[in-house]
């Protein structure tokens, strides 16, 4: 069963939302890509009040696939449905006097600015903001940080992780040839959105007790070559490229099952070895030595779901997981058990599912992590400038002008 969960609309500036350790918290977000949603998607599903500014055609995140019938719509694609939860969209044409002026009096107002503009632009803005003695703040997130020879250059998630050494780490092991592997998409993006929403979390912490604005230059190439990943590490104390553990150096090898597979680890060692001797024996699968111990487990694998064959490795003592695909994850028993996956009721799509918190916060004063709808495009504008002081013929000037539409 799916953890149940509450919904509500994206609240006004200053309603709380009991327990939620954020709230109270008012973050900005910019440039509207992969890395800054996932960052400031931590900060929404924890009560802080989270303004996505976006330009007045949307942005980037709502154009990327997949949509549900393969039909694109603005407010129903999965990575907007899954990181904009609980947000409030605020659409501004930054490249207008207006919008800048618009965006410097929602930045004065604000705890936390989280950025992935371009280098150029991010530079622009921050020179900009710290001109002010108030302000947020601010997490600039760019793929080689905003100083260097390479600031200007644009990546995707597949480059970055060719910058970081990531996609080499992932080659396949004694077969050069076949070239590094490819993960799943944007993963690289929402890893350095969580190292963003780390960093973040920690400046507005320290603001709090020493009154200091803080602003970090982030690169994405930093955060997942030393922040995620352990090659460059292991090379530091080497001096090779090739220490990074590969399957092969675990003893891991993948195994057909009658529904999938499973993923077992040094099969081809003691004690492992004998135990699984020692299980194909009790199962009837041949006496030993009639047949390679490999062909004999492979067989006898073939008969079996990976379940099955999951459980009776387990009490054989091998290390052994079934390979889960994604249909398979909301009912895996653990994940019922503890809620990993909720029911989120859409205003375009219905009710649908979205990943839950990966964590559990015990506190007396009431729930932290609540699931909100993401917002349709320009959804909260009037409210936010409003909010702002722009008086209402104002704010038919600014969208007369495309400014704020």
């Amino acid at each position: 069963m799916l953890g149940a969960v509450t919904m509500v609309p994206a609240r006004a500036s200053g309603d709380p939302v009991g327990g939620a350790p954020f709230t109270g918290l008012r973050i900005v977000e910019l440039g509207g890509a992969v890395a800054s949603a996932a960052a400031t998607k931590r900060f929404s599903d924890l009560g802080a009040e989270v303004v996505k500014v976006e330009p007045p055609g949307g942005a980037p995140l709502r154009r990327l696939r997949p949509f549900p019938g393969d039909r694109p719509g603005p407010d129903v694609g999965a990575f907007h449905v899954a990181l904009d939860t609980g947000k409030r969209s605020l659409l501004l044409d930054l490249g207008t006097p207006s919008g800048r002026e618009v965006l410097g009096r929602l930045a004065a107002g604000a705890d936390l600015l989280v950025s992935d503009l371009p280098a150029g632009q991010a530079r622009t803005l921050r020179a900009r903001l710290a001109e002010g003695e108030s302000g947020p703040s601010t997490v600039w997130i760019t793929p080689h940080g905003l100083e260097g020879p390479f600031a200007g250059r644009r990546e995707n998630d597949a480059s970055l992780f060719a910058w970081s050494t990531r996609a080499f780490n992932q080659r396949l092991p004694r077969a050069p040839d076949r070239g590094p592997l490819r993960y799943a998409p944007f993963l690289a993006e929402v890893q350095v959105g969580a190292t963003a929403a780390a960093v973040g979390a920690a400046v507005v912490w320290a603001r709090s007790r020493d009154g200091v604005r803080r602003v970090v230059d982030l690169s994405a190439v930093e955060a997942l070559a030393g922040n995620v990943d352990s090659a460059f590490f292991l090379h530091a104390m080497t001096g090779t490229s090739d220490t990074y553990p590969r399957p092969s150096d675990l003893g891991a090898r993948t195994y057909a099952c009658r529904d999938g597979h499973v993923l077992m680890l040094q099969v081809d060692r003691e004690p492992a070895r004998s135990r699984v001797r020692e299980l194909l024996g009790a199962a009837g699968s041949g006496a030993e030595g009639e047949r390679p111990v490999e062909d004999s487990l492979r067989s006898w694998l073939t008969a079996r779901t990976k379940q099955d064959a999951f459980e009776s490795l387990q009490r054989a003592g091998v290390i052994a997981a079934p390979i889960l695909d994604a249909s398979e994850l909301l009912s895996d028993p653990q994940a019922a058990a503890r809620g990993s996956y909720v029911r989120m009721r859409h205003p375009s799509l219905g009710e649908t599912t979205i990943a839950g918190p990966p964590f559990r916060v015990a506190s007396g004063a009431g729930g932290s992590w609540e699931a909100r709808p993401a917002p349709a495009p320009g959804a909260d504008t009037a409210a936010i400038l409003s909010e702002l002081g722009y008086a209402p013929e104002e704010q038919i000037a600014l969208a007369r002008a495309g400014v704020a539409p």
